[in-house]
């Protein structure tokens, strides 16, 4: 029984690691991936071919699988070397902080053997196949922006060594655990970190807390003066009972590390993003000066709780959206903007031509000169030009 539960058990692996594998060797482009796809073929092919041998009484393929398995362990011996710790020098403009006293960044962990990058374009050639609002077009579209954005970052040695903290969103997913305590910090390195500066705190969307949304987010901080703050919350599925929390022990933790301007906070979310918004703004939105709603999903029952109302009264809110935007239909994100104006928020809605649903990377260029733009108006601008 064991024999036949195993070989089932190498078959299933073969099945669905080899062709991952393949397609990896054929969309990643980095050195790591190579290593991780061949190493994939050989874990994936490697046990089936002891058991084939063992069946057909044959010492070849026996043999031939011991040898895979061997290759397969030197092979993620050298991705775990090559694989970036995360570890920052002090000092250093972003770093990983973490509220729990555990250092927890997951070295070891696939999701940060393999880059970024390639998780991503792999992911961009499947998802595809299991969510028909993602189609092989767009797929095709977002791949090139995301590839262009990854090799700006990865050629700065600072965002290099961050590694990745997509273990954080796949551990939510298969084990429910979103609260990791984890954020991005990012102080501007020529920012004096024992004078209070403005904050910007932003909540990512669906999919995790990729490295990408700092990168294109530092570049303000960097023209206008402000710490950034990116906290993670798993898949990005921000929750009434969790959202404030986070956001909370977020800003506490930074204090240890540079003097926040209490009296000059922000708040940005992207796509799901935007429920946390909801729930922050709510719950502790007397603390911020302004909300900006980035393809943003909304939770009505938070924009009519009547915390959120008086919180945002005469307050600034911006949003801006994708016209052709297929997840999040622009006449919702209308619909929740006609309701906080309603409740007297000063709302700036931007509606952007010919812009899907990710045009934070499709038209970034754009879309970081009207964030910015916005910042300044809401009070977020330090430095004189």
């Amino acid at each position: 029984m064991f024999f036949v539960l195993a070989r089932m058990a190498s078959l299933m692996l073969a099945l669905l690691v080899t062709p991952l594998s393949l397609l990896l060797l054929f969309v990643g482009q980095s050195f790591e991936s190579v290593l991780f796809g061949i190493a994939g073929v050989m874990i994936g092919l490697s046990p089936l071919l002891v058991f084939i041998g063992i069946e057909i009484d044959r010492l070849w393929p026996q043999w031939a699988g011991g040898l895979g398995c061997l290759c397969w362990a030197g092979l993620t011996v050298w991705l775990v070397m090559l694989a970036p710790d995360g570890h920052l020098p002090e000092g250093a403009r972003i770093q990983h902080r973490y509220t729990k006293e555990k250092w927890g960044f997951q070295r070891q962990a696939l999701g940060n053997l393999l880059p970024e990058l390639d998780q991503f374009l792999l992911g961009f050639k499947v998802v595809p196949l299991i969510d028909h609002y993602f189609t092989f077009q767009q797929s095709r579209k977002i791949s090139g922006w995301t590839s262009q954005i990854y090799r700006e970052l990865e050629a700065d040695a600072d965002f290099h060594a961050l590694g990745s903290v997509m273990p954080h969103a796949y551990s939510d997913i298969w084990f429910s655990q979103s609260g990791q305590g984890h954020s991005f910090l990012y102080v501007p390195p020529d920012l004096k970190r024992d004078v209070p500066a403005p904050v910007l705190v932003f909540l990512h969307g669906s999919g995790g807390n990729f490295k990408a949304y700092p990168w294109l987010l530092s570049q303000i901080a960097d023209e206008l003066g402000f710490v950034l703050i990116c906290p993670s919350y798993g898949m990005g599925d921000w929750t009434a009972a969790d959202s404030s929390n986070v956001v909370d022990a977020a800003l506490a933790d930074a204090e240890k590390v540079v003097r926040l301007d209490v009296r000059k906070m922000h708040l940005m979310g992207l796509s799901n993003g935007g429920k946390g918004l909801g729930h922050v703004g709510r719950d502790m939105g007397e603390k911020f000066v302004s909300l900006t709603f980035i393809s943003p999903v909304f939770e009505v029952r938070s924009l009519i709780n009547p915390l959120f109302i008086k919180n945002w009264q005469d307050k600034s809110i911006h949003i801006i959206t994708g016209a052709e935007d297929d997840r999040v239909p622009v006449q919702s994100v209308r619909d929740g903007a006609t309701l906080m104006k309603a409740n007297r928020g000063q709302v700036t809605l931007n509606i952007v031509p010919k812009a899907d649903h990710f045009l934070l990377f499709s038209h970034r260029q754009a879309v970081i000169a009207q964030l910015k733009e916005w910042l300044e108006v809401s009070g977020l601008k330090v430095r004189e030009n």
